[in-house]
């Protein structure tokens, strides 16, 4: 007796298309949405040089993370620069430098891009950010590395003309909008050069139709004026209550960062908004007794 063939079995032709094919873009443009991923998944030795990469951030291993940082496959370099990241901020003397640093920044992949980012702003193992950092420990020399570099040179940062300075204000202008997103993020955590990136921040954050394009973006760039609380940032955190609910929400947050009547009024406005979590936070920045609602 022959046994039906996979085809025969489903009901399908040999044609038939299946439903993720129905369901394709045509003419070959690739799929919309932040979480789709159009590239290929990295295949078993793309898949290992990343795994060797993390274990030498977890191993202390500088050397083999070092060597993988010039990988040809962007998720073997993000994890390398992660690597050498988590050896800097533990101690480690062979650890980030600030060259490496500057060149995941403007590395042609997102993800490294991204990663370099979480590297510039992230705090260190003991949950504090490189401002405090600096405040608590010497300076770093600029033609010292290793650990000594105490992630960049943040003295040199401050002062608005190194290349990592630059290298996020052009992140901030990226054409891929996770990478703006998450260089909205590290320009809220990195104060001390606020009047380099508040004006920049204002006009991702909008609002729409002023600001960037993506919510998503926008959310991000007014969570960062709220971190900073620069006065010219003011405008754009009122703006966005104006904008989509989420942005909305992160703008009442933001609000906290300001005082003024403007920021009052605008806080009560948001009593009556149409999102219980904007009307929430509102009411938790105002205080008790600001509604009529029973206790």
């Amino acid at each position: 007796m022959a046994v039906p063939d996979h085809n025969e079995a489903t009901g399908r032709t040999q044609d038939a298309p299946t439903d993720r094919t129905r369901d394709a873009p045509t003419g070959g443009a690739p799929p919309v949405g932040r979480h789709v991923h159009p590239d290929p998944a990295p295949d078993a030795d793309v898949s290992t040089r990343r795994r060797q990469a993390i274990l030498a951030g977890h191993g202390g291993d500088a050397s083999l993370a070092r060597q993988l940082l010039t990988d040809p496959a962007a998720p073997v370099r993000s994890a390398a620069l992660g690597a050498l990241d988590r050896i800097a901020r533990a101690g480690g003397v062979d650890g980030l430098t600030a060259d490496e640093l500057a060149t995941g920044l403007a590395d042609p992949g997102p993800a490294v891009r991204r990663r370099a980012l979480e590297c510039l702003a992230g705090p260190d193992q003991s949950g504090t950010t490189p401002a405090d950092q600096q405040a608590d420990e010497p300076a770093a020399r600029p033609d010292s590395g290793g650990s000594d570099r105490a992630h960049a040179d943040w003295n040199d940062i401050a002062g608005h003309t190194t290349a990592p300075t630059g290298l996020l204000l052009a992140c901030l202008g990226d054409g891929d909008h996770s990478v703006v997103e998450v260089a909205c993020w590290a320009a809220g955590e990195l104060p001390d050069i606020a009047e380099a990136t508040v004006d920049v921040l204002v006009g991702i954050a909008g609002p729409e139709p002023g600001g960037h394009e993506d919510a998503l973006c926008r959310e991000a760039a007014v969570a960062a004026l709220g971190a900073l609380g620069h006065e010219r940032g003011r405008l754009a955190v009122l703006g966005g209550l104006r904008d989509r609910p989420a942005v909305r929400r992160r703008a009442v947050l933001a609000l906290a960062a300001f005082e003024g009547d403007d920021v009052e009024a605008a806080l009560k406005l948001s009593l009556d908004d149409r999102d219980w979590q904007v009307r929430q936070a509102a009411e938790d920045l105002l205080g008790p007794g600001t509604t009529d609602d029973c206790p």
